[in-house]
C-alpha cells in the first residue's frame, strides 16, 4: 500500500524545482490533468461516433433499435460507454476541484 512518505518523495522534486507551490497542489494538479486527459478520451470516442452516424446517441439509439448490426451494436456500446465514463470522470473532477484544498 502506498503511503504518505512515498507520496510525499514522488512529489517533492516538483515542490523543490518551483514547479508546484507545495505537495497539496502538486497531487490535485497531477491528478486534475489526469481526469482531464480521460476525459478528453471519452470525448473524443463520442465525437467520433457522432461524426460517423451523423447524429447524437440518442438520434441513433432510437433509429436502431431492434435492428441493429453487430458491427452498429459494437459502436453503440463503445459510445454507451464513453457516455457514462466521460460523466463520472467530469464529476470526479468537479469533485476534486471544489473539495480538495
Amino acid at each position: 500500500m502506498v503511503n504518505q512518505k512515498i507520496i510525499s518523495n514522488i512529489l517533492k522534486p516538483l515542490v523543490i524545482s518551483g514547479v508546484y507551490k507545495d505537495e497539496t497542489v502538486a497531487l490535485k494538479g497531477i491528478v486534475a490533468d489526469y481526469m482531464q486527459r480521460r476525459i478528453e478520451t471519452y470525448v473524443s470516442v463520442i465525437k467520433k461516433m457522432e461524426s460517423k452516424y451523423g447524429k447524437d446517441f440518442v438520434a441513433v439509439s432510437k433509429k436502431i433499435k431492434k435492428k441493429a448490426t453487430i458491427e452498429v451494436e459494437d459502436d453503440w456500446m463503445e459510445w454507451k460507454a464513453a457516455i457514462v465514463m466521460s460523466q463520472a470522470w467530469h464529476q470526479a473532477l468537479k469533485k476534486l476541484l471544489n473539495n480538495a484544498a
